[in-house]
C-alpha cells in the first residue's frame, strides 16, 4: 500500500533583505508543508514570479527598490489574486501607515517579522509565521477592481438570496457594532469616513489583526475618520458619535448601556477579540436596539450572533461577496439567513446614515 504525499504549500519570500531571506529560507526548509518555488528582491520581481511560479502564498516585505510591498498588493491582486501576507517589522520609521496601505491594497494579513535563531521568542515566532503562511493559503481570494473615487458602488443584484424575510426596523438604535477580519480594514475604513459624525449612538469594531498593529491601524483609520476612534480601556464610558476599538489581543464587551469593556478572557473559537463576543454581549444589553454589521474575513467569526441578534428583531447588515476579499465571514452570515441586507460597504454606511437622518 502506497502512502498518499501531501501536496506541498507553494510560497514565494519577496524581501529584499539577504538575512530575511536566509530566515524565511531556513524556517520553511525545515517545515515539511512548504516548498520555497522562489525569492524576489522587489516588487516587480515578485509581479513576475507569481505569473509564472504560481504559489499559493505570498510572504510580502513593505520596504524594497524599484517596486514597494504596497505596489506590488495591489497589481498582484488586479492581475493574479494570490494570498499574501505581509511581513513587517514595527521598528522602521514610518512603516506602520505603508503597513496599513498594504492591507488595503488587498493583502490578506500583517504579522510582524519573527525574530531570527538565538532570540528567546524564535520558536515561537516562526511557529507563529509558518502556520499563517498555511492558513492564508487555505483561503480563496478575489481580483481587486480599482474603482474610480467618486463612482457609485455596484449592489449585487442577488441581494436578497439568502434573505428569508424582510426585516423590520426597530423604532430606534442604540448602538452599532461591526466585525470584520481578512479583507475588513478597506471597508471598515470606508464606513467610518462615511459615517455622520453626528451619529447619536456608539460605533464598536473588532477586527481581527495582529496585537502589534492593534495601535497602528487605530492610527491609520484616525486620518480619514470622520468620527473620533479610541482604543478602549477597562469600563469605557462611550460616546455617542465615536467608535472603539479593543486594544491588542483583548475582547470589547459591552458591559451597559453606558459602559464597554475589555477583557482577556479566554479566546473565543480560537480568536480574541471575538466578534461573536462582541455581537453576544450587545445581544444581552441592547436586543433589537442593535445595528449589526459583518465585513469581509476569513472563518465564521460572529456569523451565529448576528443570526441571534436578527431573530432579536436587531438590524443586520452583511458585505456582498463581490466587494469582499474573502467571503467567508459574510458567506457564513448568508448561509444562515442572519442578513436583513447585503450590500457593499459604501451602501452599508449610507443606509445607516439615512436610518438615524429620520
Amino acid at each position: 500500500m502506497t502512502e498518499t504525499k501531501l501536496k506541498k504549500i507553494k510560497v514565494l519570500i519577496v524581501d529584499d533583505s539577504m538575512v530575511s531571506q536566509k530566515l524565511y529560507k531556513g524556517l520553511l526548509s525545515r517545515d515539511d508543508r512548504f516548498e520555497l518555488v522562489g525569492i524576489a528582491a522587489d516588487g516587480q520581481q515578485a509581479i513576475d514570479l507569481v505569473v509564472n511560479l504560481h504559489p499559493d502564498v505570498v510572504s510580502m516585505d513593505i520596504n524594497m527598490p524599484l517596486m514597494d510591498g504596497i505596489e506590488a498588493t495591489r497589481k498582484i491582486m488586479q492581475l493574479y489574486p494570490v494570498p499574501i501576507l505581509i511581513v513587517s517589522s514595527l521598528y522602521q520609521p514610518g512603516e506602520m501607515g505603508m503597513a496599513m496601505e498594504v492591507l488595503e491594497a488587498g493583502a490578506l494579513n500583517i504579522l510582524q517579522k519573527p525574530y531570527g535563531p538565538g532570540h528567546p521568542k524564535f520558536e515561537y515566532t516562526a511557529r507563529k509565521y509558518l502556520n499563517m503562511l498555511q492558513t492564508m493559503s487555505e483561503i480563496k481570494v478575489v481580483k481587486r477592481r480599482t474603482t474610480p473615487a467618486n463612482s457609485t458602488p455596484a449592489i449585487n443584484r442577488n441581494f436578497h438570496k439568502n434573505i428569508s424575510k424582510p426585516c423590520l426596523q426597530a423604532t430606534e438604535y442604540k448602538v452599532i457594532v461591526i466585525g470584520a477580519s481578512a479583507g475588513g480594514p478597506e471597508g471598515i475604513k470606508t464606513i467610518l469616513n462615511g459615517l455622520n459624525p453626528n451619529v447619536p449612538v456608539p460605533v464598536l469594531v473588532v477586527q481581527h489583526i495582529d496585537p502589534h498593529f492593534a495601535e497602528g491601524y487605530c492610527d491609520w483609520l484616525r486620518s480619514t475618520s470622520n468620527v473620533p476612534i479610541h482604543i478602549a480601556a477597562a469600563d469605557e464610558v462611550l460616546i455617542a458619535g465615536h467608535a472603539y476599538f479593543p486594544p491588542g489581543d483583548q475582547h470589547l464587551i459591552l458591559k451597559s448601556e453606558t459602559q464597554a469593556t475589555i477583557s482577556g478572557d479566554p479566546p473565543m473559537k480560537g480568536l480574541r477579540p471575538s466578534v461573536g463576543h462582541l455581537f453576544n454581549s450587545a445581544s444581552k444589553v441592547f436586543h433589537e436596539k442593535v445595528i449589526a454589521v459583518i465585513l469581509s474575513g476569513m472563518g465564521k467569526d460572529g456569523a451565529d450572533e448576528l443570526k441571534l441578534l436578527k431573530n432579536k428583531g436587531a438590524f443586520t447588515l452583511v458585505q456582498d461577496e463581490e466587494s469582499c476579499l474573502v467571503f467567508g465571514m459574510p458567506g457564513e452570515a448568508v448561509k444562515l439567513e442572519a442578513a436583513c441586507k447585503i450590500l457593499p460597504p459604501q451602501a452599508i454606511v449610507d443606509l445607516i446614515n439615512q436610518i438615524f437622518s429620520k
